[in-house]
């Protein structure tokens, strides 16, 4: 089924994934963890918890269980969805951040192992469940990694974490609840590449090197994700080998002194769905203006959000538009100045009616979608070999009012 096809059967616009992508970049985690495993003593294991975040859909879910990877959540419902696909308790960590006290008490009642990233929540789970297992997340202080300030999660900009001046405050508080930390957790940033994997092993180094320094007996070490997949077409993707033989000295070195811990976790999210997922549209409008070509397309920040929001590049194309090269920008169908999904991208111009393709929409494209100005989120389509599967309906004008008091 081509990109005319699938619109014409679906609707416009439409998020499409390929099964066959999705379950190499699983594999691509778990060879990560099998090389990582091999170097370690044989009571260390390595676990690669899926962030459910970046896309939720139950099909997708399920690859990643099929696949022997498992998975972190941080609301309830994903908590919810993420049962219902098979993963068990001990396949589950919620990382969550400034959370009510009704929430703590279903992840208790569920029996997860939750991490808290402030004192302010160490207190108020420790006034509810005193005497029980925690992990808590800290922040080293490194350099944080990403393509943008907003997606950086490590240094002293970031709401993220506990630092190292606040560590004796919160080990206070643990003792006066009774609280066990039995792990600690770290998130430098999303999406690094080959360029900045010296960045990454220097916050792992870093974060590390306060577990020694200031934990006692902690079992667990999260050392989170961040692993990044090209974006444009000039960039690489990331020599998951090359992370590995970065990480295998320094994790070795670390279980050399401090022999207590037993698991190591990382965090993978965008990595695995993202290449999978394609988001496609069609041309509306087109207008020269001002000396600048604009195409309009039916896929506003709504739909994809994270040009608007984090100034992020998404390869674009026209896969059946014949016209003459032109330099345009590609917007949505919002009535915001902000609603730009590329700028200056080189293109044959396209006719009105012509589908629009955006790349590497399967991490954080529907999963961050929204109803904003009325508009229904797309369908979801499965591509498994020549065959296209329906993973979840447009939603309906009765869907977007059922809750609505009139």
């Amino acid at each position: 089924m081509d990109e005319r096809e699938l619109l014409k059967t679906y609707g416009s616009p439409l998020y499409v994934y390929n099964d066959g992508i999705l379950r190499v970049r699983c594999k691509s985690i778990k060879m990560l963890e099998t090389e990582l495993k091999a170097a370690l003593p044989d009571d260390v294991s390595v676990s690669m918890h899926y962030s459910t975040k970046a896309n939720s859909n139950p099909h997708i879910l399920k690859v990643v269980k099929e696949s022997g990877l498992k998975v972190d959540c941080m609301s309830p419902l994903e908590m919810y969805i993420v049962t219902q696909c098979g993963f068990q308790k001990s396949e589950m960590l919620y990382v969550c951040n400034n959370i009510s006290v009704e929430e703590m008490q279903r992840v208790r009642d569920q029996g997860l192992l939750i991490c808290l990233d402030s004192i302010s929540q160490v207190t108020t789970w420790g006034k509810r469940f005193p005497g029980t297992d925690i992990m808590v997340r800290i922040n080293p202080g490194t350099i944080g990694v990403g393509h943008s300030k907003k997606v950086i999660t490590s240094g002293k900009a970031t709401k993220f974490g506990i630092s190292e001046d606040n560590l004796a405050e919160l080990f206070s508080v643990a003792k006066a609840y009774n609280l066990r930390i039995i792990g600690t957790h770290q998130h430098l940033g999303s999406l690094f590449l080959d360029d900045k994997v010296p960045d990454y092993i220097a916050g792992v180094k870093a974060g590390l090197d306060i577990v020694k320094k200031y934990f006692k007996d902690v079992t667990i070490v999260d050392l989170g994700g961040g692993f990044g997949v090209p974006y444009k077409p000039e960039e690489q993707i990331l020599n998951m080998k090359r992370v590995a033989e970065e990480l295998k000295p320094i994790l070795k070195g670390f279980i050399s002194e401090y022999p207590q811990v037993k698991e190591f976790k990382f965090e993978p999210g965008r990595y695995i769905p993202c290449e999978a997922g394609m988001l496609l549209g069609t041309v509306t409008a087109i207008k020269y203006e001002n000396e600048t070509w604009w195409i309009g397309t039916d896929i506003g920040m709504n739909q994809l959000v994270r040009p608007s929001m984090y100034d992020s590049f998404h390869y674009i194309s026209l896969p059946y538009s014949k016209g003459e090269f032109i330099t345009a920008n590609f917007c949505g169908n919002v009535c915001e100045s902000g609603d730009i999904l590329g700028k200056e991208r080189t293109v044959r111009k396209p006719e009105i009616g012509d589908p629009v393709v955006v790349y590497n929409a399967g991490a954080y494209g529907y999963s961050m979608a929204s109803n904003y100005t009325g508009r229904e989120r797309p369908a979801e389509v499965m591509i498994q070999g020549d065959e296209a599967k329906l993973i979840r309906k447009r939603e309906s004008f009765e869907d977007l009012t059922a809750n609505i008091s009139f």
